[in-house]
C-alpha cells in the first residue's frame, strides 16, 4: 500500500518505471539475503573469538525478540536466561556433555556452541494463564500435553527469530539441547534456580543458543575442547563416581563415564571395559551436507 501511495506521487511515466524497477531489484535482494540468512542459521558454530564481545545494544535488541516473539494466544510459554559473563559462561559450558563423537565404542565432547560470547537459554514452563479449553470449555489443565506443545513450538518460533536476527547482524549461532548434570548435582536447574520447579514438573530446560563472533580463518567444527567422555554417547545422567548405580534425585540410572584430555592421551579403557583411540583434536561432525527429505506439498 505504501509503495502504491508513493507511486502516485511520482509523475513522469520514466520516473514511474524507473521505481519499479528498482523495487523489484530490492526485493529480489531481500529474497536472496534472507534465504543466505537462514543457510547460514543451519550450521552450527562450533568456535569463538573471545577477544570480541557482543555489545549491549545488540544484547538488548536480541532479548526484546525473544520476549516478544509470537506464542499462542499470546501466552508466556517460556522464560529466557542469557549471560555474556566468560566466566559464566565458561562455567556453565562445562555440563554440556552430548555431542557424540562415536557410538561404538561410546564417547562423547561437550557441546562447544554454548562456550560462546553469548549465551541465551529457554525455560519452558506452564503459563499463570489457561486460554485453552476442552471441547466443553472447561480449561486445560497445565500439564496437558498439548499446553507443553504450545511451549515448545512458542521457544522454536523465538528462537529461529533471535537466530535470524543475530545472523542478520553478521553473527554466527550454534544451538544446544544438552544442559546435563555430572555425578547427579543437578547443576543447571540449580544454576538457574528452578530445581522446584524442575521436578514439580513446572519447567522444562528446552533449548539454547550460543552468539558470537567466530575465529578467523578455521572451520567452524574445529573446537577448543580438551576433554572426551568415554563411556557414553550422549550426555544423560552421567557419573564420574564408579559406585553411583543411580541418581540422587531423580533415581533414575546413571551411565559411567571416564573424562580424558585428548592431549595427553593416545588409547584409554571406559568403565565398561571398551577400549578407545583418542583424537587429538576435537572436530565435531557436520550435518548440513547431508540430504534430508522435506515434502512441500500442495493442498488441492
Amino acid at each position: 500500500m505504501k509503495n502504491k501511495q508513493f507511486e502516485k506521487l511520482i509523475t513522469t511515466r520514466h520516473d514511474r518505471e524507473k521505481f519499479r524497477e528498482n523495487l523489484i531489484k530490492f526485493s529480489n535482494y531481500e529474497r536472496s539475503d534472507t534465504m543466505d540468512i537462514i543457510r547460514n542459521m543451519q550450521k552450527c558454530q562450533r568456535n569463538w573469538d573471545y577477544s570480541r564481545e557482543v555489545s549491549k545494544e545488540v544484547i538488548d535488541y536480541l532479548l526484546w525478540i525473544a520476549k516478544n516473539s509470537p506464542s499462542k494466544q499470546y501466552e508466556a510459554y517460556y522464560d529466557v536466561y542469557w549471560s555474556a559473563d566468560r566466566d559464566i559462561i565458561q562455567k556453565m559450558s562445562r555440563y554440556t556433555w552430548g555431542c557424540t563423537h562415536s557410538r561404538n565404542p561410546p564417547s562423547t565432547w561437550r557441546n562447544s556452541q554454548a562456550n560462546a560470547n553469548m549465551y541465551m537459554l529457554f525455560v519452558a514452563k506452564e503459563p499463570e494463564t489457561q486460554e485453552n479449553c476442552h471441547a466443553d470449555c472447561t480449561p486445560k489443565e497445565n500439564s496437558d500435553i498439548n499446553r507443553w506443545e504450545n511451549a515448545y513450538v512458542s521457544v522454536g518460533i523465538a528462537m529461529g527469530l533471535v537466530m535470524h536476527a543475530a545472523q542478520r547482524m553478521n553473527l554466527v549461532t550454534g544451538c544446544n539441547k544438552s544442559h546435563r548434570d555430572l555425578n547427579g548435582d543437578m547443576f543447571w536447574e540449580r544454576k538457574l534456580g528452578i530445581e522446584e520447579d524442575v521436578l514439580a514438573g513446572r519447567k522444562k530446560i528446552a533449548y539454547g543458543i550460543g552468539i558470537g563472533y567466530p575465529q578467523e580463518n578455521r572451520p567452524r567444527w574445529e573446537s577448543d575442547e580438551k576433554e572426551l567422555a568415554i563411556g557414553a554417547g550422549n550426555g544423560s545422567k552421567l557419573t564420574t563416581d564408579p559406585n553411583m548405580e543411580v541418581h540422587p534425585v531423580t533415581g533414575k540410572p546413571m551411565r559411567k563415564v571416564k573424562i580424558v584430555d585428548i592431549r595427553t592421551t593416545n588409547e584409554a579403557v571406559d568403565p565398561y571395559g571398551n577400549t578407545h583411540q583418542i583424537p587429538h583434536t576435537s572436530d565435531i561432525k557436520i550435518n548440513t551436507q547431508k540430504n534430508r527429505v522435506i515434502n512441500i506439498i500442495e493442498i488441492k
